[in-house]
């Protein structure tokens, strides 16, 4: 491979460009074509990340079924998450106890974890059915979970939005749910920027008639945006910039670290990553 096309099979995303942004050596390491497949294939998720995951498998199965013009239920939903958590805390409990913080003298109880694992995901299934929902069950249909790319400017660009609707004004809508916590400071306008984007470019001209929104899962509450023309230049600027970084600088000393001890202790690089374990304190692997 040419080092000059180091990163040029990455799509630009929201979730690509936000973790360029937050620490540029991590975007190295989980894109690097010459990383071994065994070193990615054998990470385990961690707990929040996997209940995340799975959170969002059981509502885009019951809006499958609304799609079809099925009742959605909330006992299916919790159920399905239950199942696949209880799974998963049996299969990876060893990992899963190296990375909580367990008081000294005690072990690991896998079944109390579990337990608070599903009640955590219960929790968010109900709140999307009895706060999120109403919001959207008059919408009509338009599609869900759908992982579309198109081009800005010849770059490559892909979202996946969680469920495009159109509301009864005929706005068209593009809702996405998030099962982390609900952070009043953060600064969601990337990802809803590049959705606005796509509805443009995809379904509705008339940027006054896009609405774009983000629902918290936990909290149930929403982050909405109408998009616009500025946004629009924000993010279409973005996009050929960073894709004009990825596809020129092809060594890892061009992608800067961005240590601090929260981040760097839940990555998955940091057994390659010299700068976050000087940080975190651990040890460096032999070589």
């Amino acid at each position: 491979m040419d080092g000059s096309e180091q990163f040029a099979h990455v799509n630009w995303s929201a979730s690509a460009a936000q973790l360029f942004e937050e620490c540029p050596r991590r975007f190295f390491y989980r894109y690097q074509q010459t990383e071994s497949t065994e070193d990615y294939s054998e990470y385990t998720p961690s707990p929040g990340a996997y209940l995340g995951t799975i959170v969002h498998e059981s509502l885009a199965g019951q809006v499958a079924r609304w799609a079809r013009s099925e009742n959605i239920h909330l006992q299916t939903a919790t159920e399905y998450a239950k199942d696949e958590l209880e799974r998963y805390v049996e299969a990876n409990s060893e990992t899963i106890a190296d990375r909580i913080d367990i008081t000294d003298g005690e072990s690991f109880d896998s079944d109390s974890f579990t337990r608070s694992l599903v009640r955590t995901a219960r929790n968010h299934i109900r709140q999307f059915f009895r706060v999120i929902w109403p919001h959207l069950e008059d919408h009509q249909y338009i599609a869900h979970e759908t992982r579309q790319t198109f081009e800005v400017s010849e770059e490559p660009v892909t979202v996946q939005p969680d469920l495009c609707t159109r509301n009864p004004e005929g706005d068209f809508v593009v809702t996405d749910w998030k099962t982390g916590a609900y952070d009043r400071f953060s600064n969601p306008t990337i990802q809803m920027q590049a959705y606005a984007l796509y509805a443009h470019e995809a379904y509705e001209p008339e940027l006054s008639r896009i609405r774009v929104q983000l629902a918290h899962t936990g909290s149930g509450e929403f982050d909405r945006m109408v998009p616009t023309t500025e946004d629009m230049r924000q993010i279409r600027e973005r996009i050929t910039n960073d894709r004009a970084f990825w596809t020129s600088m092809r060594d890892i000393e061009s992608y800067k670290t961005n240590p601090t001890v929260q981040k760097c202790s839940q990555c998955s690089y940091l057994h390659r990553c010299t700068d976050g374990q000087t940080v975190t304190g651990e040890e460096p692997e032999p070589n």
